[in-house]
């Protein structure tokens, strides 16, 4: 009886022991930095999280380790997967039984894939925003021909009786399809939405192995918010119940910020934890950075992580890839104070340069330019720049010690050391972004401003510090 008892105590003692083991181990997992809540921490330290990646469903992608190793060479950390299929060349999450998919049935190919990618990113400690709902799947041919929610391409539930269409060729910005309109607190569609948390719940039994995943509810929807707010709530109490923390964010599809549907997101921070705000990145120049500087002031006291899972890189309208003014788009991002920034995919119809040469090096430039500042105890303080014209630099701040100025096409503006102790002398180093090159530091004296010229055209960031 004694022994048995013993036995009993010891394994409770020891499930106790790796229960709380299991526990600290993803406490240090991705979160916002307790020390500054704009940034992320991984590992128990604040990280700048940089990426690309030649493909959004990148689990889907042949090879995707070679894109992770690319990625990582250079500096980068952070991925994008949807949990996307889109035609019949990539298998979809359901398996097919007598030529109709079962929405009982998983795909173990589709699962298959998706665990290898996670295991993969975690070996390698990148980080996974996994965009749930690949909006542009549930609509026109994708939806049409492919699938397996339709009700004409699935054994479970017919058209009538899940209130689904057969067939749409709308855009996704029509938002017309049932489909998104399941939740309790919209129609409350107890046919489908049952088959919906099925799919949920099996994301989950993978990333919740993992410390390394972020969650987007949508890829730039225009659904009604009661929709990423379910999923949201939905993510976050199957969380709950298996002892996890998880981040969430929706991603809204109108390009200027100040639309109201992105004010669900940046507005309430009781339900999202994050911001996406990829679609700002159509913007350009200055008006880009202006809309930085609007959801930084909007979330000013309830700060979190911004982040840009998609930097494109063609101008609105236009057709032909300019990667000049994607690499514009990913510097600015990070001297417009956000957590994150990752080039939009190359491939099929899209509109990014991925994880190319010019993508490399832009991760590799921001890398070394920010090498020895503390980016994650900085501001973005524009206004210590005298005599700037528009669009012409950019400027962190580490209050009273250090400043990096970031000039996108050359340029000459004066610098106010403002708060630095009195009688400091200041040390200029030039880094040259398109070369990758420091120039030799030199010392100067405020009287008041320093003045910063960058050395040539092309992008240049100025580290200044003060000097006792």
């Amino acid at each position: 009886m004694k022994k048995n008892l013993s036995r009993e105590v010891f394994i409770s003692i020891l499930m106790v022991s790796l229960a709380a083991a299991y526990s600290g181990a993803f406490s240090q997992g991705i979160r916002p930095w307790p020390d500054n809540l704009r940034y992320w921490e991984f590992r128990g330290k604040p990280v700048l999280l940089l990426g690309g990646s030649a493909d959004d469903d990148l689990f889907q992608y042949a090879g995707f380790e070679e894109q992770l190793d690319t990625l990582v060479s250079c500096g980068g950390n952070v991925i994008r997967n949807t949990m996307s299929s889109q035609d019949s060349t990539r298998p979809w999450p359901f398996a097919r039984v007598n030529g109709s998919y079962d929405l009982d049935r998983f795909n173990s190919e589709y699962w298959e894939r998706f665990s290898r990618l996670l295991a993969e990113a975690h070996r390698r400690d990148v980080v996974v925003q996994v965009e749930v709902w690949a909006t542009f799947s549930y609509y026109r041919e994708a939806w049409t021909l492919f699938n397996p929610f339709n009700p004409s391409l699935n054994s479970n539930y017919t058209e009538a009786r899940s209130g689904l269409p057969s067939v749409n060729q709308s855009h996704p910005t029509r938002a017309d399809n049932p489909f998104f309109r399941t939740p309790p607190k919209y129609l409350n569609n107890k046919v489908v939405l049952p088959y919906q948390e099925k799919f949920v719940d099996k994301i989950l039994s993978f990333t919740f192995q993992y410390d390394n995943v972020l969650y987007a509810m949508d890829n730039e929807t225009s659904a009604d918010p009661r929709w990423g707010e379910y999923w949201a709530g939905y993510i976050k109490k199957k969380a709950a119940q298996a002892g996890r923390e998880v981040f969430v964010t929706e991603m809204w599809d109108p390009w200027e910020l100040t639309h109201p549907w992105h004010l669900f997101t940046i507005d309430h921070p009781e339900t999202y934890d994050f911001i996406d705000i990829s679609q700002n990145n159509w913007q350009e120049g200055q008006k880009h950075q202006e809309a930085l500087a609007y959801v930084r002031e909007r979330i000013k006291d309830s700060p979190r992580p911004v982040n840009n899972t998609k930097v494109y890189a063609v101008r609105g309208g236009e057709r032909w890839l300019n990667p000049r003014l994607a690499v514009d788009r990913f510097w600015g991002n990070v001297w417009g104070g956000c957590a994150s920034t990752r080039f939009h995919r190359p491939t099929e119809a899209g509109s990014g340069i991925g994880i190319n040469s010019t993508a490399r090096r832009a991760i590799r430039g921001i890398r070394e330019s920010l090498a020895g500042f503390e980016v994650f105890l900085s501001r973005v303080n524009d206004r210590l720049l005298k005599d700037r014209s528009e669009n012409e630099a950019y400027c962190l701040e580490e209050e009273g010690r250090a400043w990096a100025v970031m000039f996108p096409e050359g340029g000459r503006v004066l610098l106010e050391p403002a708060r630095a102790p009195a009688g400091a002398a200041f040390e200029v180093r030039w880094f040259d972004a398109d070369y990758l090159a420091w120039q030799p530091a030199y010392v100067v004296r405020s009287e008041p401003y320093i003045p910063l010229g960058a050395p040539g055209p092309g992008r240049w960031v100025a580290r200044v510090e003060a000097r006792q």
